[in-house]
């Protein structure tokens, strides 16, 4: 039976594939299990950039595999929402940088890993949307509190208590992804991984990705403060103003 999620790494950039195509890249308990094993492993590692996409050019996620949902006890399904959290959560706090190469369908859970992530760049077909009020569920993977920081509260409440979808024209236009790129979405998410990696070291990525999390909303004296520790940290780090240099292949 094929793993639900591919970790690929390559000098200092991995690659997440999720490979759940007959599914739409929607994820059940187990997956969700997987994808957190591979982001431990992401943690853990050297990474400057890591990309998350999806197998396929149907859906990049559809969120929640509500097939599977069915068949769950209240445990189940209950555990399937603490652990979306989690994994939005954990997605968002990794000390490297994150970009969502999106084709297709970027629905509900899935929108909401895409939010998690530093960067979002989806090909022209793209959609996106929060269906989870037309089944009688609520996005619970951190969405509510995401979407406004990047789209505004109106655009949010319409996107959500609507249930309507999206192309990727005007998310773009709305500030709900990054870029909008004609070709290869993998092809230019990793080039941009490639470049990222080049040019810095983990170390400096994952302070100002903890600025930037845990800053958010904080009074303007502690963000001084939290940039000022971070700053002097990084100054006595090994490879302070020193030229990010490519990991040999091993």
């Amino acid at each position: 039976m094929k793993a639900p999620i591919r970790l690929q790494f390559e000098d200092k950039v991995a690659v997440l594939t999720i490979e759940r195509n007959e599914r739409r890249n929607s994820l059940d308990n187990d997956a969700i299990d997987s994808f957190l094993e591979a982001l431990m492993k992401v943690r853990r590692s050297s990474v400057v950039a890591l990309v998350i996409t999806g197998e396929g050019d149907r859906s990049f996620c559809a969120g929640s595999d509500l097939k599977a949902m069915k068949t769950y006890n209240e445990e189940e399904v209950t555990h399937h929402t603490h652990l979306f959290g989690l994994l939005t959560q954990t997605i968002d706090e990794l000390p490297c940088a994150t970009i969502a190469a999106i084709e297709g369908a970027c629905l509900g859970g899935g929108l909401e890993i895409a939010l998690a992530c530093d960067s979002r760049i989806a090909d022209q077909g793209a959609t996106f949307g929060f269906p989870e009020i037309t089944v009688g569920l609520l996005p619970t993977g951190g969405g509510t509190i995401r979407a406004p920081r990047a789209i505004g509260l109106a655009r949010s409440r319409e996107l959500m208590l609507f249930g309507e979808r999206i192309d990727a024209r005007y998310a773009c236009e709305i500030g709900l992804i990054s870029r909008v790129v004609p070709g290869s979405v993998r092809e230019e998410a990793r080039a941009r991984a490639d470049l990222l990696a080049s040019q810095t070291h983990r170390e400096a990525v994952m302070l100002l990705k903890a600025m930037l999390v845990s800053g958010a909303g904080a009074e303007p004296g502690l963000g001084a403060k939290m940039a000022y520790i971070s700053d002097v940290a990084l100054s006595r780090s090994p490879h302070f103003l020193e030229p990010s240099q490519p990991e040999k292949a091993k």
